[in-house]
This record gives structure tokens, sequence and C-alpha cells, in this order.
């Protein structure tokens, strides 16, 4: 005859102590109490596995956070399933594997995928680069599918979020925007993040056009730029915007690079203003050779805004009226020339860019090499590319110096 089993009770339960080796009491079912030697007393249920023909042992929690009345339901739910073939350990763990698929399904959101490859590619883009992309998934991408589970998301949920900034009129914004978009599935999909990537199934040229080459407008005549260099050094605004616009027209690098320019990459002992990749739009580092016409104004903005006491990653060179921590902002530059009187179509700070490519490429000597280069336009293959870095970097130590002489000729004209 089987031994009876006397049931817990809460009094007995409490009176229980710990001793130097583990010890249990039954309550009978196939439930016992295991008390352990740090006192901690945890339910334990060994059952009769109806799939796999063997016994297996799970637990209920520890007492008294489950209480004996509650461990006794547990039981009694345990043998119901038990009975009707269901081994409650296998169903634990498809249950618990089933609420992590859930939770990773719902945080595997586009605007949470998005966010996160941005965040890993932050340090690898230009500062611009970064800003522009996170406003662009703010205002124009995560309002219609940025809560969307990135397996959900279909080519036409693209496309309608692209056709909304086409009848904007925005169609620039809209490319930059795909392409984002597009960078996003494919990291995902590498990732194991995303099944698929729907974005690669969109013809962009028949969503917004084929893609048009924009100039910036720009001066190249010997009296017009006169004009313009006379307008900048009487500029009565900001000596940054001033002198950021100066500092444009001898380097003619993108007017970002003015902007976030830092005193820790100039070097006027060797002449050099040194470019970090991460700032720069081609993702290579710039080397910049100063000539006696930037080294002048520089010198005259050392006296303005260098400051030892600023922790260096802050103290630029053009800072704002409000703090020189901080650069001067977005469109001062632009602000500046149309207070001097000239309009968009006429020209912009781009456009000394242009300038200087005119005439370098028509009236100096340099070879086609060394221009690009210092314009930071990719030139060859990677291998070539690293090559003419330092191929070139003599002559366009004396192309700069030519670019300054030349413009100081046509002011002295």
């Amino acid at each position: 005859m089987p031994r009876v089993v006397k049931p817990l009770n809460d009094r007995e339960i409490k009176a229980l102590k710990p001793t130097a080796k583990a010890y249990s009491k039954a309550d009978g079912n196939g439930m016992h109490l295991l008390v352990k030697p740090d006192g901690t007393k945890l339910w334990e249920f060994i059952y009769l596995s109806p799939t796999l023909h063997k016994r297996r042992k799970t637990s209920f929690g520890t007492y008294p956070t489950t209480s004996l009345s509650i461990a006794r339901e547990l039981r009694q739910e345990a043998i119901d399933k038990i009975k009707l073939g269901i081994d409650i350990i296998d169903e634990k763990r498809e249950v618990r594997e089933s609420k992590k698929t859930q939770r990773e399904y719902k945080d595997n959101t586009f605007e949470n995928l998005a966010l996160e490859r941005l965040e890993k590619v932050k340090d690898n883009i230009s500062e611009t680069h970064y800003k522009r992309t996170l406003t662009a998934f703010k205002n124009d991408c995560f309002p219609y599918i940025g809560s969307k589970n990135i397996d959900e998301i279909e080519a036409r949920d693209i496309i309608k979020v692209l056709q909304i900034m086409s009848d904007r009129g925005i169609n620039d914004s809209a490319r930059k925007l795909y392409y984002a978009i597009n960078k996003t599935f494919k990291w995902a999909v590498s990732n194991a993040k995303a099944k698929r990537n729907p974005a690669g199934d969109i013809e962009l040229d028949e969503i917004l056009g084929k893609l048009s080459k924009n100039h910036y407008p720009t001066i190249t005549d010997d009296k017009g730029i006169k004009a313009l260099l006379e307008n900048t050094r009487s500029y009565s605004g900001d000596i940054s915007t001033k002198n950021g616009l100066l500092l444009l027209a001898y380097t003619f690098i993108r007017p970002i690079n003015v902007r976030m320019a830092l005193w820790k990459e100039i070097n006027l002992n060797n002449k050099q203003w040194v470019i970090p990749a991460k700032k720069m739009k081609t993702k290579q580092e710039l080397i910049v050779p100063l000539s006696d016409g930037a080294i002048a104004i520089l010198e005259e903005m050392q006296e303005y805004s260098f400051d030892m006491t600023i922790d260096k990653d802050k103290n630029y060179v053009f800072p704002s009226t409000k703090s020189k921590t901080t650069p001067f902002s977005d469109g001062a530059l632009l602000g500046a020339i149309r207070r001097m009187g000239y309009t968009t179509d006429e020209f912009t700070p781009h456009g000394f860019r242009a300038m200087f490519s005119t005439i370098a490429h028509e009236k100096s000597k340099f070879k086609y090499d060394a221009i690009e280069i210092q314009l930071a336009h990719k030139v060859g293959n990677s291998v070539s590319q690293a090559y003419n870095r330092a191929e070139y970097l003599d002559e366009r130590v004396q192309l700069m110096q030519w670019w300054s002489d030349y413009l100081q000729g046509i002011c002295d004209a």
C-alpha cells in the first residue's frame, strides 16, 4: 500500500530551518518544498512527461512569494495539462519564446532600427549629414512608417513618403531620404533584423524624376571678384562671418568646414589646416595648405577666438556672437552675402568653389589631379587616391599660394 503523504501547512513551513545540506518536505501529488542552506524555500514539482515518458522537474516559485494555496493551484493546473498530454516544461519554454518573439517584433520598428543604425555610423559621417538625416527621418518618414515593424513595410509605403515630399516640391530632400531608408534596410538585412529590402524594388526616377545637376552660381570675371572681395572686407557684421567668408575665398572648401573649423585642426607654423575625415563629404582627411592670405585671416581670428582655457573640441575658429564654444549659425554666410546685395541666382557661399575650379583649370599651370584633390573631389580609384594625396601635396602648396596671389593681384589692380 503506497505511503500516504501528510500535506504541509503554513505553520509547519514557517518553522522549517535551513541546514548544512538542502532537504525537502513533500506536500503530495509530486510537489515538495526544497529548503536550501541559505534559507530559500522553493516549490518543486516532479512529474512523468507525457511526451518524453521520463521524469522531469519544474518549479512553481519560492515561498512565501508563492503561497501554499497558490502552489497547490499551480500543481493542479499542471496535473490537468499532463492528463491532456501536455509537457508543462515544454509549454513554459514555448511561452517564453513566444513572448520573446513578440517583444522583438514590437521593438523591431523602422524607427528603432533607423536610429540604431544612424547612431552606429555617426562617427563615420559629417555632423551635417547626421543632423540632416535625423531631421528628415523625424519630419518626413517616422510619422508614416516609423511605428511599423520593419518586415511589414512594403515598397508602396516608402513610395507614399516620397510622393508626399515630391508634392511639397522638395524632390532633392526626398531623394536623400530615400537613400537613408535604403541604407537602413540594407543594414537591417545584413544584421538579420529584416527579411528583405523593399526600397530596392523602387525605381526612384519614376517617382521623383531624373536627377538634375545643380550648379552653384558663381563669379569668374576679375571685376566681379574684386567687387565681391571688397564688399566682404568692408562687411560691417560679425567678425566670424566676415572672416569666414574671406577664408572661403582663399581656401574654397565647403562652407560647413569653415563653420565647424576648430583651432586644434590648424597649425599656423606648418601652414596647414587638416580637416578630419569624419567632417568631410568624401570621408577622407583633407590637408589644406595655408597661403599667406589665409594665414593673415586666421591670425586676425586667433586674437579674437583662440582660448587655451576652452575645451579643444569646442574652441571654434569662427565662434558665434553668443558663445565662443559654439560655431556661428548655418545661415550666417548666406545671410551676409544677401546683405551685400547678391541674390541667390548671383552668388552663394558654395560659389567660391566653382570660382576657383573654373579659373584654376583655365588659367593655372597646375595638374588636373592636384586641383581636384584640393577641391576634395575623388580622383581615380582608392589606391590612386591614397597615392595622389601624398604625390600632389607639394604642388598643392604652390597651388594655394598661386590662388592667394591671384586674388590679391585682382584687388590691387
